[in-house]
């Protein structure tokens, strides 16, 4: 650049010698000859014609080198200028689109680099927010946005805890101003709107020894602490329903070898209650397999078609013995045209012994109805429908759960294990059919299920 410029002061500075030259020489001529002045004067004519336009070529090359500057200096790197005949200018202008290239190809890493950055941030599981030392969202990804049920782009408008206002929050804030660079401190909070538990991480961010904000990673871990409580749930109960029949045993049991056993009035009926007691047990232990085997994934299904009123019969056959003693009416409406299923039969027996057991358990006199139609070209619809005490509505959406009953009392009394439901509910989906319960309380209980109709 600097040669650039010393090459174009000299051509100025030679260009105004000889303009100077010229005008010395017309003056001397015009004192000496008046002919030869008359020559000068033209040849000092076209001399300062050519400066001119020599001048002006200059001109319009610089003026548009320097548009062109500017627009690149406004963003716009896809200009160029055309390169001139002058070697100075030329020198300039290769400079000048050298500039813009170079300047272009930056940008374009930047941004693909800025690219590649925001898809990280927006394929992350987790939310990222990261706040200045304000408090201020300096940026958010789109994981944080869809945990906080935000539908905006909230950068730089607004400050962390006016988004969420808890205090376990600001202590982790306070926390991590406190701590020293790369130190983690984390919380656990729990967000009531919307309902949600999130593990909260936070690093100091620093520029240079200066604090420059915080960095806070939301792990939604909603799903994993409802899982520990179904487990330890799922203990409590287990434990709960093992230690009552085990507990009667281990009392009659106790009370024969104390000498009870000696006495043939009260052998019987102490060996009655644990024989009762230990097929509770069974039965307590082999839903808990069932269950297990389901959930796991390990149960195989030997699905083939299979009519429904060759299933329904053997199990009404064998419920009509409980059902006279409660003077309950069996009823069984299967349409004889209605397509066989597609199922497992002995886990589609299952299914209709645990519906209809749950029926007459829970009525006191009435009526139990099996019926079935054709719901759809694709599927069959199996209903049980009693006339017992029914469901309240606070009960029905989790009476499909593990261990859970609307009257405990009762139902230890009739013998159930709290899993008949949980276990149909399995089975029918592992069919690939859906389970409906509808009932009112103190006017009986409808249970749908659907099957698909065998092809």
């Amino acid at each position: 650049m600097r040669r650039f410029v010393g090459r174009l002061q000299t051509k100025l500075i030679l260009t105004y010698l000889f303009i100077i030259g010229v005008i010395l020489g017309v003056v001397g001529i015009f004192v000496a000859r008046p002919f030869v002045a008359y020559a000068a004067v033209v040849t000092f004519g076209i001399a300062i014609v050519l400066s001119l336009w020599m001048v002006r070529r200059l001109s319009c090359s610089v003026t548009t080198m320097v548009d062109v500057a500017h627009q690149i200096a406004e963003g716009d790197l896809s200009r160029r200028v055309a390169v001139p005949e002058e070697q100075e200018l030329a020198m300039l202008a290769r400079a000048l689109n050298t500039l813009g290239q170079k300047l272009q190809e930056r940008l374009n890493n930047v941004e693909e680099e800025q690219a590649r950055t925001a898809g990280i941030l927006e394929s992350m599981v987790e939310g990222l927010v990261a706040i200045d030392q304000q408090g201020r969202i300096v940026l958010m990804n789109g994981a944080a946005l869809r945990m906080l049920r935000m539908g905006q782009d909230l950068e730089g408008t607004r400050h962390l805890l006016e988004i969420i206002r808890h205090p376990e929050l600001h202590t982790l804030l306070q926390e991590c101003d406190t701590c020293a660079a790369g130190t983690v401190c984390r919380r656990e909070l729990t967000l009531h709107s919307p309902p949600m538990t999130l593990m909260v991480h936070a690093v100091p961010l620093r520029r240079g020894a200066d604090r420059g904000g915080t960095l806070l990673v939301f792990h939604d871990v909603t799903e994993l602490r409802r899982l520990e409580r179904v487990r330890q749930e799922f203990v409590a109960n287990a434990s709960h329903e093992l230690r009552t029949p085990l507990t009667a045993i281990r009392g009659y049991v106790e009370t024969l070898l104390d000498g009870a056993v000696d006495d043939p009035g009260r052998t019987r009926p102490f060996l009655d209650v644990v024989a009762r007691h230990a097929e509770r047990m069974s039965r307590l232990v082999d839903d808990l397999l069932d269950l297990s085997n389901i959930e796991s994934g390990r149960l195989q299904l030997e699905r083939h078609a299979v009519p429904l009123d060759e299933v329904a019969r053997p199990v009404f056959a064998l419920q009509q013995e409980a059902a006279s003693k409660k003077e309950i009416t069996l009823r069984l409406e299967i349409p004889p045209d209605l397509p066989a299923a597609l199922a497992d039969r002995d886990r589609l027996q299952q299914i209709l012994i645990n519906l209809v057991d749950n029926a007459i358990k829970f009525t006191p006199a009435g009526q139990v109805t099996l019926s079935a139609q054709k719901a759809s070209s694709s599927h069959l619809e199996v209903v049980v429908t009693d006339t017992g005490t029914g469901i309240s509505s606070t009960d029905l959406p989790r009476v499909t759960e593990r261990f859970y009953r609307v009257d405990r009392a009762r139902s230890r009394e009739l013998g159930g294990t709290g899993l008949g439901l949980s276990i149909v509910k399995h089975l029918v989906h592992a069919h690939g059919g859906d389970l409906y319960i509808e009932s009112e309380l103190g006017k009986g209980t409808t249970v749908r299920f659907t099957l698909p109709i065998a092809a």
